[in-house]
């Protein structure tokens, strides 16, 4: 017999070319689908629409800013810190319902002061907290001290403290570090 390949040996070769190629396939396969399930995991998480702005100054030197998505935290000795910051819906649904309970869109645009002459150094300034929604806009400023008898500074105040908890609750605020000093 002849030293050529017969159909027994062609065959083979084909099964065994066959299966190589359907197990590259295979790890080919395999490897890309590592890959897209890897860089579908890793996406940024897109800030839920801000359909409530809210401006608010407090304290000395620190800011929430919705309008442009930022939050700056004093840090006192330090300087200050200012990080990419949003609120999710319920969160502005939140304070857009706390500001709809104490009529702050009723509420004057700036805050009496004590009437007994107090000064307190080191002055914080104005402290001021705008609230924008799709029908309502109004800002409310006062400097400290102000009369906690006053009805207005009431609502206000406990707006105020309303929503320093909802920033100082996210994850994105526990991150940022602390303050190092204070004010006398």
């Amino acid at each position: 017999m002849g030293g050529g390949l017969g159909a027994t040996s062609l065959y083979l070769i084909y099964f065994n070319w066959r299966f190589n190629m359907k197990k590259y396939f295979l790890i080919t396969f395999s490897f890309l689908f590592v890959i897209l399930f890897i860089s579908c995991t890793e996406t940024t998480i897109e800030p839920d629409p801000q359909f409530v702005q809210i401006f608010f100054k407090y304290g000395f030197n620190n800011e929430l800013n919705t309008f442009n998505n930022t939050y700056k935290k004093d840090l006192v000795l330090d300087g200050s810190v200012t990080v990419t910051f949003w609120l999710t819906a319920d969160e502005q649904n939140r304070i857009l319902a706390k500001a709809n309970e104490i009529d702050f869109f009723t509420l004057p645009d700036t805050l009496d002061g004590d009437s007994l002459l107090v000064v307190i150094e080191p002055n914080p300034g104005f402290q001021t907290i705008r609230i924008k929604s799709e029908n309502n806009d109004n800002i409310v400023n006062w400097t400290e001290p102000v009369s906690h008898n006053d009805p207005f500074v009431i609502k206000t105040l406990e707006l105020y403290r309303f929503i320093i908890s909802i920033i100082e609750a996210k994850p994105e605020y526990k991150k940022l570090p602390q303050s190092r000093g204070s004010y006398l």
